[in-house]
């Protein structure tokens, strides 16, 4: 019986969850100054979305390539970074050392997770200048970095 109502509700589920093709959920959630932030701020560029913890090594790994793809893209990439630590001021401190200047924003209630079906970190989205997904990454490794490499060419 269980089983019966788990496939019954699962095609409902699947259809609000994010898929190539498709705009991304709606995202609004504070920067770092508190000041909220629409995702939808940022078409007609391409962006790159990715969800993540400052205390994760993959996310970090993530993280430094981003800023890296920021330095050379310039104003015709935005990288949005949403995290889902608890605490503020540590965030700020981990934006601050690396030296990031890329848009973070804040999930405290992780609002985010079940919107865009996280549930592995850094799970990252590739959004085109249409404002439609191309890419989503589970993870982060060479082959992940390469991908959205190749994705901004």
């Amino acid at each position: 019986m269980v089983a019966m109502i788990a496939l019954a509700i699962n095609p409902c589920i699947a259809a609000d969850l994010p898929a190539l093709g498709d705009p991304p959920p709606v995202l609004s959630l504070p920067n770092l100054d508190g000041k909220i932030i629409n995702l939808s701020d940022f078409s007609g560029k391409p962006i790159i979305l990715t969800f993540f913890t400052s205390w994760s090594k993959s996310c970090q790994d993530a993280l430094l390539n981003l800023q890296e793809l920021k330095n050379q893209y310039g104003t015709t990439l935005e990288v949005v970074a949403v995290s889902f630590d608890k605490k503020s001021k540590i965030l700020s401190e981990f934006v601050e050392q690396n030296k990031y200047t890329s848009n973070f924003l804040i999930d405290k209630k992780l609002s985010a997770l079940n919107k865009y079906a996280i549930i592995i970190i850094p799970t990252t989205f590739c959004i085109n200048r249409e404002g439609k997904i191309d890419k989503i990454f589970v993870d982060y490794d060479e082959n992940v970095k390469t991908a959205i490499e190749d994705w901004l060419k």
